[in-house]
């Protein structure tokens, strides 16, 4: 059974898993949710990943469920689908009740885990680089809640999808760059590693804190300072981190070629430290 989904304490293969049209998740996108990858049947930074989540539910109020029990179900998940190269979707809605805004109070919890094979990057993407555009953020103000309110990223991923290129990357209206529609975005500007700081602006990257740690450990100056959209075009180098895409350089964005257009020694070393520092299981 590779491909499992675990729905509200039981076992099903995915395309049998369903849940009622009255759950809020389904009417209001009222819940949160995870994605957490592994490497060699490990799950990566998995304690990181059930923090935040652990925070997202706290959050938005969402009560009746223990991160010992997540924890629990997603190891019996990961063991029953046999797989060794995983992607684990956790999602939690408030639950089940009749249509209005407001909720009731103690509400059970709709609890859903799917495992399936790790969808793997085309190799060339990490020597080449990818293409990107950027983007109106006409997301709400908290985008540091992991919530499953993603219309503005799907709508900015799709225009990206469209443009042909790989990623969307989303700017205020004042110039000031955010993050990607699924990913962090970092610049090397006079020699400085930059990234937008952690607030409600952006959501909290499990791969962006661990590169922000990896590069201070090789003695490289890191800002959490946003720039603007300016400062990213004349930026010596311009990268996206993300658990699936760990970290990959961006060579043009609408068009216009960053630097000499290809990955640079900086994107480099911090994608080599970062895979080594897989191979070490050094997440926590």
């Amino acid at each position: 059974m590779p491909e499992i989904a675990f729905l509200n304490g039981e076992f099903l293969p995915i395309d049998e898993a369903k849940v009622s049209v009255n759950d809020r998740g389904y009417q209001f996108g009222d819940g949160v949710y995870e994605v957490i990858r592994s490497y060699n049947g490990r799950l990566w930074a998995l304690e990181r990943h059930l923090a935040r989540l652990r925070r997202s539910l706290g959050e938005i109020n969402i009560t009746g469920i223990s991160i010992d029990e997540v924890r629990e179900a997603i190891a019996a998940a990961c063991k029953k689908s046999g797989l060794s190269k995983m992607m684990v979707y956790v999602q939690i809605t408030r639950g089940v009740c009749p249509r209005k805004h407001n909720f009731p109070e103690g509400l059970e919890p709709t609890f859903l885990i799917t495992v399936r094979e790790f969808p793997e990057r085309p190799a060339e993407i990490f020597t080449e680089g990818v293409r990107a555009i950027t983007f109106p953020d006409i997301r709400w103000l908290r985008r540091d809640i992991k919530s499953l309110n993603l219309l503005p990223n799907i709508l900015a991923r799709q225009r990206a999808v469209s443009s042909g290129v790989y990623e969307a990357i989303l700017v205020q209206q004042d110039g000031t760059v955010t993050e990607g529609a699924a990913t962090n975005i970092f610049a090397v500007i006079d020699g400085v590693l930059r990234t937008h700081p952690l607030s409600p602006r952006i959501l909290a990257g499990i791969t962006r804190g661990l590169v922000i740690e990896t590069a201070r450990e090789l003695g490289i100056t890191v800002e959490e300072r946003a720039f603007s959209r300016n400062e990213m075009f004349a930026a010596d180098e311009v990268f996206l981190t993300g658990t699936g895409d760990e970290v990959l350089g961006i060579v043009e964005i609408d068009e216009e070629t960053i630097a000499d257009g290809k990955i640079r020694p900086r994107t480099k070393g911090l994608r080599h430290a970062f895979l080594q520092r897989v191979d070490e299981g050094r997440d926590g």
